[in-house]
């Protein structure tokens, strides 16, 4: 008869404690993974080597802001898109911003040539079937995708971007 008398108050801690442990496991899961709860994708890492021969990992750059853009040097809407990509990078580079370059072109001395040329002041990486796999199909270039510190993709572009557009994204992201 005793218990009957406290089962209300027992009832009532229950679900105070389940109540409370659900609110705060949901407020931990907010303040650890917010991109997730943007329903953003978790970027693949990758090691590639770059055209002076350095392993450079997506990795390399946590915590940094990173443009990952496909494109060959044959590719009128990727040629416009490189002084882009050469500015912002030159702007950023001590702001927490890393661009990345992956070349689609099957001759590697045309692409030294036009990195001359372009004064390309960023990596320029060369993919293998794994990146293209992960990142891909990757069936019209451009196609460049905008990373988050946290590594996940914040957008995706196909086709050519002015400057502003991924200037603006960046700004968003720091």
């Amino acid at each position: 008869m005793k218990i009957r008398k406290y089962l209300p108050y027992l009832a009532g801690v229950i679900i105070f404690v389940v109540c409370l442990t659900i609110y705060l496991s949901r407020q931990e899961l907010f303040i650890k993974k917010p991109d997730e709860y943007l329903g953003l994708e978790l970027a693949h890492n990758f090691s590639l080597e770059s055209l002076n021969g350095e392993i450079i990992s997506l990795s390399d750059f946590k915590g940094k802001v990173v443009i990952l853009d496909f494109w060959a040097t044959w590719c009128p809407p990727c040629r416009e898109e490189i002084p882009h990509f050469i500015n912002l990078h030159e702007k950023y580079k001590n702001k927490g911003f890393q661009m990345l370059g992956v070349i689609l072109d099957q001759n590697k001395d045309a692409v030294e040539n036009f990195s001359k040329e372009y004064n390309i002041n960023y990596p320029l990486l060369i993919p293998d079937k794994k990146i293209l796999k992960d990142y891909g199909p990757i069936t019209y270039i451009p196609t460049t995708f905008i990373i988050s510190k946290r590594g996940y993709i914040y957008k995706k572009y196909v086709g050519y971007n002015s400057e502003s557009v991924f200037e603006n994204d960046l700004k968003t992201l720091f």
